[in-house]
């Protein structure tokens, strides 16, 4: 983990401690964890997350990605950035921007989203790849308030980069 996803995961979780304690309560099912019915929209999900990984896996030279990328995260510390992002750029971000409208809350999250993985010294792949991720899932969130399937999701694509399965 880095300096910098380690910074994340204690600011995110000092924002959220006041949002949801502090300032005032956010129904469960607006952020996507009470969604009805649970189990719609994970076809989309599975083959986003599929065809994403299988791409990452057979055509990126991975040498020339940077070594933050490639450097096996152990998974807890994964799994806890990857919930922290969706609940903020998703389930918080989106919910709250839903006001002036459902396509300038997905525009604006995905913006921000991309914007923010800027933060590492990243390359233009993850970059647009963090694009591309943060529209779907935003389109998805929109679509069907299942923060669950988004998790898994983008735990997924995240993996990717850490397992090279197929070099």
């Amino acid at each position: 983990m880095t300096t910098s996803e380690n910074l994340f995961i204690f600011i995110t979780l000092g924002i959220l401690f006041i949002l949801f304690f502090v300032i005032k309560k956010i129904p469960w099912s607006k952020i996507g964890f009470i969604p009805k019915p649970w189990y719609k929209g994970w076809l989309s999900v599975f083959l986003f997350s599929a065809s994403v990984f299988v791409l990452v896996q057979v055509f990126f030279n991975f040498s020339a990605l940077p070594v933050w990328v490639t450097d096996k995260d152990p998974l807890i510390p994964l799994l806890i950035i990857v919930f922290l992002q969706e609940l903020i750029f998703r389930g918080l971000l989106i919910t709250w921007l839903e006001r002036w409208g459902k396509q300038k809350a997905l525009w604006i999250s995905t913006l921000v989203f991309g914007l923010v993985h800027l933060v590492q010294p990243s390359s233009w792949l993850i970059t647009a790849l963090s694009f591309v991720g943060g529209y779907f899932w935003g389109w998805h969130f929109l679509k069907f308030r299942n923060i669950y399937l988004l998790i898994i999701s983008h735990l997924i694509i995240n993996l990717s980069f850490n397992y090279i399965l197929f070099h």
